[in-house]
C-alpha cells in the first residue's frame, strides 16, 4: 500500500495532533505490508529540513517535499489548505493520502480520508480565535463532504460530525489515541533531577495544554483558590503549556485572587522532560469545556497519577470510572475534589492504580491496526 500521510503538524507546537501524527506514523511505518511517505512543506515559514529527516530517519518512512511555495498554492488552486500538500503528490498515485489535521486534499490522485479531531470551532465558537473559526469554517465542512473517509478520536466528536455537519454515520469510524509509550511511573531520582531543572517542588497540582479559553483555567484557578482559602493545603498549582488565544484574562485572575506565590507557569516543556513532570505531580487535572479528546489525560494516568476532569464532551469516554469527573465550572465540587486527592492518601492509591489500569486500554498499537483496518476498507470499495 502507497500510503501518504500530511506530517506537517510535526513541525508546529508540540500539541495533541502533532503527537497523533507522530505516533501513528510511526506504527504504520513498521508495517510491511505499508510503502509510508511523510507530506512535508519544506518552504513553509520556520520550517527547518533538518528537522524534516530527523522524523524520516526515526520512521523509516520516505519524504515528499513542496516545490511550490506557500503563496502561489494559495492562488492556483480552490482551497487555501494546500500549505499541507507536496507538490510531489501532484506527479504520484498514493493507494490512500490521511490528511491528519482535519482538511482533504483535492489533487491527490487516489483514496483520501481525514481526521477530524474536534468540532470545538462550531460547539463553542466564542472560545475560538477568529482566524481559527473562518479557516475550519469554510474547509472542515468541505473536507468532510468530499473525502472518501472520516476518522474521529472520540464518540462526542463522531456525534459532533453527524449532528453539525451533516455527514451520514456510515462514513465515520471512532478511533481513540493513546498516551507514547515514554509516558509511564519512573523513579523519584530522575523526577528529582528534572524538578530542579525547572525548579520546580514535588506532589503539585497539574495541568498540561494550550493556555486559551476552551480549557477552562479561569475555572481551574477559582477552585484552587477556593481550595487554599478553605484548608491548609499549600500545594502548588503547575501550568505547562504555550500561550494561546486570549491567555491575558488568565494572568489577570491571578492578580485578582493574589495566587502569584502560588501558581508556577512553565511554559514550554520538552518532550523528553514531560515524563517527569507528570511523574512529579499529586494529581492532574483537565477542567476543559470541550475536548475532541484530552490526550493529556492519557499521558497522566500512564504515569499513574489520578486525574480529575470535566464530565462533559469526549472526557468521560477517556476517563470512565477511573478517575473524577466533575461540572467544569463547580468551584466547590472542584476544590474538594482536589483536597480528598491531596490529603486522603487511601483514595489517592486507589485512582493511581485505576488511572494505571485505564491507560493500558489505550495503545498505539491499537490504534495504528484500527486505521489500517480503515485503509483497508477504502480501497476495497
Amino acid at each position: 500500500m502507497e500510503l501518504y500521510i500530511d506530517a506537517q503538524p510535526l513541525l508546529g507546537p508540540r500539541t495533541g495532533i502533532a503527537r497523533y501524527v507522530e505516533c501513528l506514523s510511526s506504527v504504520l511505518a513498521r508495517d510491511e505490508q505499508i510503502n509510508l511517505s511523510l507530506a512535508f512543506n519544506r518552504l513553509l515559514k520556520g520550517v527547518k529540513e533538518p528537522e524534516i529527516h530527523q522524523y524520516a530517519l526515526a520512521t523509516g518512512a520516505s519524504i515528499v517535499n513542496n516545490v511550490y511555495p506557500y503563496k502561489v498554492l494559495r492562488r492556483l488552486f480552490k482551497p487555501n489548505l494546500l500549505y499541507h500538500v507536496p507538490y510531489d503528490l501532484f506527479s504520484k498515485k498514493a493507494d490512500i493520502f490521511h490528511g491528519t489535521n482535519f482538511v482533504y486534499t483535492p489533487v491527490v490522485k487516489g483514496k483520501t480520508i481525514i481526521t477530524i479531531h474536534d468540532l470545538a470551532y462550531m460547539r463553542f465558537p466564542e472560545t475560538t480565535s477568529q482566524r481559527i473559526y473562518s479557516h475550519h469554517s469554510k474547509w472542515v465542512p468541505y473536507s468532510a463532504r468530499q473525502c472518501d473517509h472520516i476518522i474521529a478520536d472520540s464518540l462526542q466528536t463522531k456525534q459532533d460530525i453527524i449532528e453539525l455537519l451533516k455527514i451520514e454515520e456510515s462514513k465515520i469510524d471512532v478511533i481513540p489515541l493513546a498516551a507514547d509509550n515514554r509516558f509511564k511511573v519512573i523513579d523519584d531520582f530522575n523526577v528529582k533531577l528534572i524538578l530542579e531543572k525547572y525548579d520546580l517542588p514535588k506532589d503539585y497540582i497539574l495541568f498540561v495544554g494550550t493556555l486559551e479559553p476552551r480549557k477552562n483555567l479561569t475555572g481551574l484557578l477559582q477552585a484552587y483558590s477556593a481550595l487554599r482559602r478553605n484548608s491548609v493545603v499549600d500545594t502548588k498549582l503547575v501550568i505547562v503549556g504555550t500561550k494561546g488565544w486570549k491567555f491575558s484574562p488568565i494572568f489577570q485572575l491571578i492578580q485578582d485572587l493574589a495566587l502569584q506565590e502560588d501558581v508556577i507557569f512553565t511554559g514550554f516543556i520538552a518532550d523528553e522532560d514531560l515524563p517527569a513532570i507528570y511523574n512529579g505531580a499529586r494529581i492532574f487535572t483537565m477542567p476543559s469545556i470541550y475536548e475532541g479528546f484530552g490526550l493529556p489525560i492519557l499521558e497522566a494516568m500512564q504515569c499513574g497519577i489520578p486525574v480529575l476532569g470535566s464530565n462533559v464532551s469526549s472526557l468521560p469516554e477517556i476517563i470512565g470510572d477511573n478517575g473524577l469527573l466533575l461540572q467544569p465550572n463547580d468551584t466547590k465540587a472542584w476544590a474538594e475534589a482536589m483536597y480528598r486527592l491531596l490529603t486522603d492518601h487511601e483514595t489517592h492509591a486507589t485512582f493511581s492504580n485505576l488511572s494505571i489500569q485505564r491507560a493500558e486500554n489505550f495503545t498505539w498499537e491499537k490504534t495504528a491496526l484500527e486505521t489500517m483496518n480503515i485503509y483497508q476498507k477504502v480501497l476495497s470499495r
